[in-house]
């Protein structure tokens, strides 16, 4: 017979030890990213797990993971494998959420349970309730992840396939399925006892003993039954009064234990043989079931996510995993995928392909690794910087990202400095706000990290913005990091030529979010696209010199607050007299 065992698998790790480290580091905080709160907001985490519909407690763990930021090209394929094998076989969420989820959940609270002080009787019906609900667990696995019908393709469901074939087809597991059945059966026949109750003379209840052990639990006669006298087989089980709760009111558990002790004096070679027999299977270890059911709604909310985007009409693929040195970022019809689930969820628009803009990014040797993106204004520019960083994290998930195709390099962590709330500083002002900040991030970069950088240092004059920006840029050539600086610093693209004139780990590019001056502009509202005075955003961002403008007029004249509209309002309201333009509407 086996001895205890321990299965050491993980559908996340492909080495089990170095992962459940990793997580437990991640859990005390000593390997949690930096400014991770940061990053969550500024990417718009939340609408992702949004996306992935988790209602139950495993939502926690997913984001835990989603935040894991591995540099192991090998870890993300693994992952994104598995992934490929839950979303060619559905009926694996189907089966973990009608079935396993509240079973593996039933027999998780049932290892919990604080039964140290519990007699012997009641240790041995726990026990055999437990090994009964962990069978019926593995059959259901083995059911749903052996059938013939299954071909999984990734490593990592080959192996729990593996496992869980071993397990069912194991001689003790087959002597399990044997013995327990009807050591589970002859439990069942305990439904009920029938006690004795002796009255004193003022009726009170003085003495009771136990008469009889029931099959059947007693119940509450009905009304029809008492008022015409019906009569049952099984009438014997049908009390004549209410139930008294013993669980509620019998706070001393004085008839309890008095019915256990008279149990075991009755019972007990029964319970002996029963307690004997389960000492068989003391090597059942249920664990990796509770290590499992996390990890499977991990690559369920990746399933989900994915559907939900693809039945959008857009584009997803899987990019190939490059290695952590060769520091590429190349995606073809990227979008942000955080404002296509916004778009779904708020205006309930179900069909994208022809309302979310798609672009191209590459970071690389030859490409550039920094990007200055300048343009119009509302042009774009936050959302390609926000869906940069959401395709790295999915990636880096094992999940897949927004775009046809794609080639990525993990990266160890990815910053973001977007606009800050308002903040009430007296010493520091918004600039120096600002540069606390960066100099909290700056000094933490290396070549393989990414920093997603939205209208940072625009809280001060135009020269000194331009000069402190420089010199952030020559700074992350040296240390080959790779960004993305969306500004109104158009100077700053300008001046690339110059800066990438030293020798240094990553050089600049200049990104233009495009607008057509033909064209009135369009902005998407809760009623459709409604068309304002003014050029039309492309939101196409593209490698080209600056274009020195930033379309400022374009978002006056949206709001009505150009100097023509302004005027036009003004005159309109003061050339009725009877109207006070103070007051109301």
């Amino acid at each position: 017979m086996n001895t205890e065992q321990k299965y050491y698998f993980s559908l996340m790790w492909p080495d089990y030890e170095e992962g459940r480290k990793r997580e437990s580091a991640v859990r005390s905080g000593e390997m949690a990213l930096f400014n991770q709160d940061l990053l969550e907001r500024d990417i718009n985490a939340d609408m992702l797990l949004e996306g992935m519909e988790i209602r139950n407690e495993n939502k926690s763990y997913i984001k835990m993971r989603l935040m894991d930021m591995v540099l192991d090209d090998k870890i993300i394929k693994y992952r994104q494998d598995i992934l490929k094998d839950f979303m060619k076989y559905p009926d694996i969420e189907q089966s973990f959420d009608q079935t396993l989820l509240p079973m593996i959940n039933r027999l998780r609270d049932m290892k919990k349970a604080n039964i140290a002080h519990d007699d012997n009787l009641r240790k041995i019906a726990w026990r055999i309730e437990m090994l009964t609900l962990y069978m019926k667990c593995v059959d259901v696995l083995h059911t749903l992840l052996c059938s013939s019908d299954k071909k999984f393709d990734s490593d990592g469901m080959k192996e729990l396939q593996s496992m869980i074939a071993g397990i069912h087809d194991g001689d003790g597991y087959k002597e399990m399925k044997r013995l327990i059945p009807d050591l589970y059966d002859k439990l069942q026949t305990m439904k009920g006892v029938t006690i004795g109750i002796n009255l004193d003379e003022q009726l009170r209840p003085c003495e009771a003993v136990l008469l009889s052990i029931e099959e059947k639990p007693f119940r509450q006669k009905g009304f029809v039954s008492s008022l015409f006298g019906t009569k049952k087989n099984d009438d014997l089980y049908y009390g004549i009064g209410s139930f008294y709760s013993i669980v509620k009111e019998n706070k001393a558990n004085s008839l309890d234990i008095a019915i256990m002790r008279d149990m075991d004096m009755v019972m007990g070679e029964t319970f002996k043989h029963l307690g004997e027999t389960l000492t068989l299977f003391e090597w059942v270890e249920s664990a990796y079931l509770f290590e499992l059911l996390p990890e499977v709604y991990y690559y369920i909310g990746g399933s989900r996510l994915a559907a939900k985007l693809r039945s959008s009409g857009l584009p997803l693929c899987f990019p190939e995993p490059a290695p952590k040195d060769e520091r590429i970022f190349s995606v073809r019809d990227m979008y942000d995928a955080s404002f296509a689930l916004r778009i779904m969820s708020d205006i309930g628009l179900k069909d994208l392909a022809n309302v979310v803009v798609c672009n191209d990014a590459e970071m690389s040797d030859k490409a550039g690794r920094i990007f200055i993106l300048t343009g119009a204004n509302q042009g774009g520019k936050t959302t390609f910087t926000r869906a940069l960083g959401i395709c790295q994290l999915l990636f880096q998930a094992g999940f897949p990202i927004p775009g046809t195709s794609g080639r990525i390099s993990p990266v160890d962590n990815i910053y973001t400095h977007f606009p800050e709330l308002e903040k009430n500083s007296i010493s520091e002002g918004r600039l120096g706000e600002e540069c606390i900040r960066l100099e909290t991030i700056l000094p933490r970069l290396t070549k393989y990290s990414m920093i997603l950088m939205n209208e940072s240092l625009s809280s001060t004059s135009h020269q000194e913005c331009l000069f402190i920006a420089e010199e952030i840029m020559k700074y992350l050539r040296r240390v080959g990091a790779r960004c993305v600086f969306a500004t109104h610093i158009h100077e700053l693209a300008e001046n690339i030529p110059e800066l990438n004139k030293e020798p240094a780990l990553s050089d600049l590019v200049s990104l233009v979010a495009g607008v057509d001056e033909g064209t009135d502009m369009e902005v998407l509202t809760e009623e459709g696209r409604k068309k304002y005075e003014g050029s039309k955003r492309t939101y196409k961002i593209l490698p080209m010199p600056p274009q020195g403008k930033s379309f400022a007029i374009d978002i006056a004249r949206t709001y009505g607050i150009s100097f023509d509209q302004l005027c036009k309002t003004h005159d309109e309201k003061f050339s009725d007299p009877d109207i006070d333009p103070s007051r109301g509407a």
